[in-house]
């Protein structure tokens, strides 16, 4: 059986250990990291189109969109086998990253998802992609970090390690047999700023039910300051929503409840980010577009002004999130990790992925879902 979604309850994925690409994440060993970071970019190009109801913010919109930092040519990625584009619908890969402006080398990639946008411009679907997913990484000659490790599987994130975002982009499209039409990397200080921009975000706190961790009050910061945060609703600065989204090990469910986290917080900043508060107050409205501006790289084709014209009247409770359909956590060559091929001689997805990735590739994600939803039901039913 496979899972997915936040309905897993297996056994938690835990940090890398042992293989290459713990030459990249040693110093993890060593403390808090800034991890499990996240990038709403849905939620941010329909925001600043939004802006687009005065001449000067309409401007400043443009402005952002022409001074976008654009490192990702996705048309330098080897054409040869990647897969086709097959009707209009997007596919925008969201990469949450800690990297900094001077030490890309050892930047580290927890977050992933993929986010299917139909060809209406109506719906969207997010699929996050475990970081620890045991798949089969492209031979990429212009890896930029460790091309000597390609052509091998190994987790997920070791794409990023390796070879940054164009061999990101490769693992996606290799696992997938889906074409990534544009990619959205975000880190650290960008986020923070984004939330603080909205005046903060809305979130429900989940409490803590790991043996370890056990709290029904709410969860503990397992990094400093070790933040207490109450179980229910709270209104999160940047920081704290960074931190909260971060944390897995207080959870039976481990990585799987923060890719969980993650994506309410995409749905948090848009409800904060299309409020009334925000779209009507023009000095908020424009510290936010200035803050999203400086908080991503796209690749070069990305025209956000464009593609947020297109998904104005897109609002959170239309997209829905899944976690790529896996069977399960466990031992692997590189240590923990989760299993995702149902023939791992022969890469052979399991056949809840397949089906999934089909539904990507003819845009019909949503009869998929609702599938998804009905068979559920039924077995709740026996």
């Amino acid at each position: 059986m496979t899972y997915s979604g936040s309905n897993y309850r297996g056994a938690a994925s835990v940090p890398p250990s042992g293989g290459p690409q713990d030459a990249r994440v040693a110093e993890a060993a060593s403390g808090p990291t800034r991890r499990g970071l996240i990038g709403s970019a849905v939620g941010l190009v329909a925001s600043l189109a939004a802006a687009g109801g005065g001449v000067a913010l309409w401007t400043t919109t443009r402005n952002a969109n022409e001074n976008l930092d654009r490192p990702f040519d996705l048309e330098g990625i080897p054409e040869d086998g990647r897969p086709d584009k097959l009707n209009g619908a997007m596919n925008l890969l969201i990469i949450g990253s800690d990297a900094r402006s001077d030490d890309q080398e050892n930047a580290r990639s927890d977050t992933s998802i993929l986010m299917h946008v139909n060809e209406d411009g109506t719906e969207a679907y997010g699929i996050s992609i475990p970081r620890d997913l045991y798949v089969y990484i492209p031979e990429f000659s212009d890896a930029e970090f460790y091309p000597e490790y390609t052509g091998a599987k190994d987790k997920f994130n070791s794409a990023y390690a390796w070879g940054g975002t164009p061999l990101t982009v490769m693992t996606v499209e290799e696992l997938s047999g889906t074409r990534v039409d544009h990619v959205v990397e975000i880190d650290f200080p960008g986020l923070v700023k984004v939330v603080d921009a909205l005046g903060g975000v809305e979130m429900d706190i989940e409490w803590a039910d790991a043996p370890d961790y056990y709290d029904e009050s709410g969860v503990t910061s397992i990094h400093e300051p070790y933040r207490f945060f109450p179980a229910g609703p709270n209104t999160l600065t940047g920081e704290e929503a960074l931190d909260y989204v971060r944390q897995r090990y207080q959870w039976v469910r481990g990585d799987f409840a923060r890719m969980q986290h993650q994506q309410e917080l995409i749905k948090a900043i848009m409800d904060s980010a299309t409020s009334s508060g925000v779209l009507t107050s023009q000095s908020t409205l424009r510290a936010f577009i200035e803050s999203v501006s400086g908080a991503v790289k796209v690749d070069t084709e990305f025209n956000v002004v464009e593609t947020g014209i297109g998904l104005i009247g897109l609002r959170s409770d239309d997209i829905e999130f899944v976690t790529t359909p896996n069977l399960g956590a466990g031992s692997s060559p590189v240590g923990s990790a989760v299993f995702y091929y149902e023939d791992e001689d022969n890469n052979v997805p399991n056949a809840e992925a397949a089906a999934l990735w089909e539904a990507v590739r003819e845009d019909r994600v949503g009869r998929w879902m609702d599938d998804q939803a009905e068979e559920e039901d039924s077995e709740e039913g026996e």
